[in-house]
């Protein structure tokens, strides 16, 4: 397992940013440049007023060429499902790559705190990577290996990349609104 944490802040309210990421994502694709779509597949309100999103992103980005034999581009996405619990701010996730389909290799929990005397937010990415290569290769323990640390170095760049270029869409998106 591979844990990340990456923090970010924009210069508008929590209760804003908060709203705009969980219910506007798909809007905010168009402002992210190595993403392709993010569709909304499915999403439920819980009596506690905690939403469960699952949505299905699909990216637009070179594939190293140590991987391009197994990673084709088109299956270069990925699917989000997500808890937003309303009363802490936080959104609790699990993200399937889709070529290691229904094992769940990347959770973490996004953090949303008031910053700028509540003016602004301070947004906490963290969780870890666990990608258990067997699934696509059994060839040989070196080519397990290598794999494991290209996908590794693929996925720990690029949705971290991605948080932060998400931060930046918002900003573009809310300052648009205003």
């Amino acid at each position: 397992m591979k844990p990340f944490k990456s923090i970010a802040m924009v210069k508008y309210p929590p209760a804003l940013v908060w709203t705009t990421i969980r219910d506007r994502l798909p809007e905010l694709a168009p402002l992210l440049d190595d993403i392709e779509t993010i569709t909304t597949v499915e999403r439920t309100e819980e009596p506690d007023g905690v939403i469960r999103l699952v949505n299905l992103w699909k990216a637009s980005v070179q594939i190293p060429p140590m991987l391009a034999t197994i990673i084709k581009p088109g299956i270069l996405a990925w699917t989000d499902r997500a808890a937003w619990h309303p009363l802490q701010l936080q959104c609790h996730w699990r993200i399937e790559l889709a070529f290691l389909p229904e094992q769940p290799q990347y959770t973490g929990l996004t953090s949303y705190e008031a910053a700028l005397g509540g003016r602004g937010t301070r947004i906490t990415f963290e969780g870890q990577l666990d990608t258990p290569m067997r699934t696509v290769t059994s060839s040989s323990p070196f080519l397990e290996a290598a794999l494991t640390k290209g996908t590794e170095s693929v996925v720990t760049t690029l949705i971290p990349k991605n948080f932060h270029k998400l931060i930046q869409a918002v900003s573009t998106f809310l300052g648009s609104e205003a």
